[in-house]
C-alpha cells in the first residue's frame, strides 16, 4: 500500500523538547501537577493492581506501580481518568477550551510524519518464536474478569479498500502466548475492515500501540472518515511521529512503549469475556474474532499502560470526551443561557446548568439533550449556583428544588443503549427529565448559602 503524504524527518524526543509527545513526557507533567499516586509496594497483577487503581481513582489520582509481582516493567493506569488530566494532556486552560479543541479536530487534520529509523518503539524486538504475551504485566482487573485483558492499547489497522488508518479501543483477552480474542462491536470500523478482508479470503493485519501520547488515546474515541492519525495530529497541533511495523503494512506511533504486531484470523471466532464494562456491570460471553500476534517490539525499560474496566478513565474515553462537546453544542443551540454540561458516570445521564432561564427553557434544553445521543436516558437541569461536578450538590438541588408532580417528566418507549440493564431485549426503555431549576415564582429571598473560596494552604503553612 502506498504511504502518501509522509516525509522522513528527524524528531527530538519529548525530554529534549519539553513538550508532550509520548507517555513518558505526560507522566512527567502529571507528577509535576501532583496527579499521580506512586505505588512502591509490590502488587499482584491479578485483582490487586485493579483494586489499588480503583482506590487511587477515588482520591482523584492516576497510579504508577513500580513493582508488579513476576514482571520487570512498571504499570501505569488512570492517566486520563479526570477532566483535569484531559485538559493537561491538551494544554487546555478550561473545559470550554477542551470542547473547542475536540470540535475543531476533524476540521483541521494534520497528517502524520515518518521518523528516522530505528524508532524508539523498536529498540527491543521479539520475533514470532519468542512472543509470549504472558510475559507482559497485563492485569486481571476486576474480581470477575475472566482473564487478563489488554485494554489501554490503541488498535491500529488499515481499511483494505482505501488504506486509511483507523485507531480504536478493542480489548484483547489473552488466550495463549501469541493468541488473543479481539472484541469488536458491529458498528465499529474495525468490524467493517475485518468483513472486507474476510470477503477477500484474507486475514486482517493490525497492530496495538500500548503506552502512547494521550492524544492518540483520545483520537481512538472519534468517528472520522479519514486517517485517524490526522485527528491525533490536530489535537496535538503537530504531526504524530510514526514508523512502519515490521511484519505488516501498518504505521505505528514511533514513541509508543510497546507495539504488538499481528493478524485477525479470517473466519475464526472464540468465546470471549466477561470483563467489567463501562455500565458498571460485567459484559456477557460472546463469540468474538481471534488474533495471532507475530511480533512484539518495545522501548528500552518500557512502561505498560492499562485502564481499569468500569473506571472513570474507561467512561471518559468511551463516552464523555467526544460526546460532551456535541451535547454542549446541541443545548446551546436551544438556549444561550446554558453554562455547562456533563455526562457523568456511564454517560446515560446528562447534567446541564443554566443561568436565569426563561419559563419553559429548562424543559426545551432537556429535550434537546435527550435527542443528541441514543445513550442519554436521564437529563437533570440545574441552576448555575450548583456545582455540576459535585454529586452532593446535585442531590441537594434535586431534593430541595424539584416538585415531582410538575418537574419530573417520564418518556416511555424510547430507544436506548442495549448494554443498559434497564433496556428490554429490543433496547427500548423509559427516559426521564428532572427540572431542578428554581421556578420563576420562587420567593426571591430564597438563595443558596455560599462561603467564600479560601486557599487553605495559606492557613495550614503557619502551623
Amino acid at each position: 500500500m502506498k504511504k502518501a503524504g509522509l516525509t522522513p524527518v528527524p524528531r527530538a524526543g519529548a525530554h529534549e523538547t519539553g513538550e508532550i509527545s509520548d507517555l513518558r513526557s505526560f507522566i512527567h507533567l502529571l507528577r509535576e501537577a501532583g496527579e499521580i499516586a506512586e505505588i512502591r509496594r509490590e502488587v499482584s497483577a491479578v485483582h490487586e493492581l485493579g483494586a489499588v487503581l480503583k482506590a487511587c481513582e477515588l482520591i482523584g489520582k492516576a497510579a504508577y506501580f513500580d513493582r508488579v509481582e513476576g514482571y520487570g516493567a512498571p504499570v501505569i493506569g488512570g492517566v486520563l481518568g479526570s477532566h483535569g488530566r484531559i485538559s493537561l494532556a491538551l494544554g487546555a486552560e478550561t473545559q470550554s477550551d477542551v470542547f473547542e479543541r475536540v470540535r475543531a479536530a476533524p476540521m483541521n487534520p494534520i497528517a502524520p510524519e515518518m521518523v528516522q529509523e530505528p524508532a524508539p518503539c523498536q529498540e527491543v524486538v521479539i520475533d514470532a518464536s519468542d512472543v509470549d504475551l504472558h510475559a507482559l504485566p497485563v492485569p486481571t482487573h476486576a474480581p470477575d474478569d475472566v482473564a487478563p485483558f489488554i485494554n489501554a492499547g490503541i488498535v491500529i489497522a488499515r481499511e483494505p479498500t482505501t488504506g486509511r488508518h483507523n485507531l480504536s479501543f478493542n480489548r484483547l483477552q489473552i488466550f495463549d502466548r501469541n493468541v488473543t480474542g479481539i472484541n469488536m462491536n458491529a458498528w465499529r470500523d474495525m468490524d467493517e475492515f475485518l468483513r472486507q478482508a474476510e470477503d477477500q479470503g484474507r486475514n486482517l493485519p493490525f497492530c496495538v500501540a500500548i503506552g502512547v501520547d494521550p492524544v492518540l488515546q483520545m483520537s481512538a474515541a472519534f468517528r472520522y472518515p479519514g486517517d485517524e492519525y490526522e485527528i491525533a495530529g490536530a489535537l496535538r497541533k503537530a504531526p504524530v511521529p510514526v514508523t512502519p511495523a515490521g511484519t505488516c503494512d501498518v504505521l505505528v506511533p514511533a514513541y509508543a512503549e510497546y507495539i504488538l504486531e499481528g493478524e485477525v484470523l479470517a473466519g475464526e471466532r472464540r468465546s470471549e469475556g466477561p470483563m467489567a464494562e463501562f455500565t458498571g456491570h460485567y459484559s456477557g460471553t460472546t463469540d468474538q474474532p481471534v488474533a495471532r500476534i507475530a511480533r512484539i517490539t518495545h522501548r528500552t525499560d518500557p512502561i505498560f499502560q492499562t485502564i481499569a474496566g468500569a473506571s472513570a478513565e474507561h467512561l471518559l474515553l468511551g463516552n464523555a470526551l467526544t460526546r460532551e462537546p456535541a451535547l454542549d453544542t446541541a443545548v446551546r443551540n436551544m438556549s444561550p443561557r446554558v453554562r455547562a454540561v456533563r455526562l457523568p458516570g456511564t454517560g446515560f445521564a446528562a447534567v446541564i446548568t443554566m443561568e436565569d432561564p426563561r419559563p419553559g427553557e429548562p424543559r426545551s434544553v432537556a429535550l434537546a439533550a435527550l435527542s443528541f445521543h441514543v445513550n442519554t436516558k436521564m437529563v437533570i437541569v440545574v441552576d448555575a449556583d450548583v456545582n455540576i461536578d459535585d454529586p452532593w450538590d446535585l442531590l441537594w438541588a434535586i431534593s430541595t428544588r424539584v416538585r415531582w408532580e410538575r418537574d419530573c417528566v417520564i418518556i416511555p418507549g424510547a430507544l436506548g443503549n442495549p448494554l443498559d440493564p434497564s433496556s428490554d431485549r429490543n433496547s427500548v426503555q423509559s427516559k426521564v427529565i428532572i427540572d431542578a431549576v428554581l421556578p420563576s415564582d420562587t420567593d426571591r429571598t430564597y438563595h443558596k448559602v455560599r462561603y467564600p473560596d479560601i486557599d487553605l494552604r495559606e492557613y495550614l503553612s503557619e502551623q
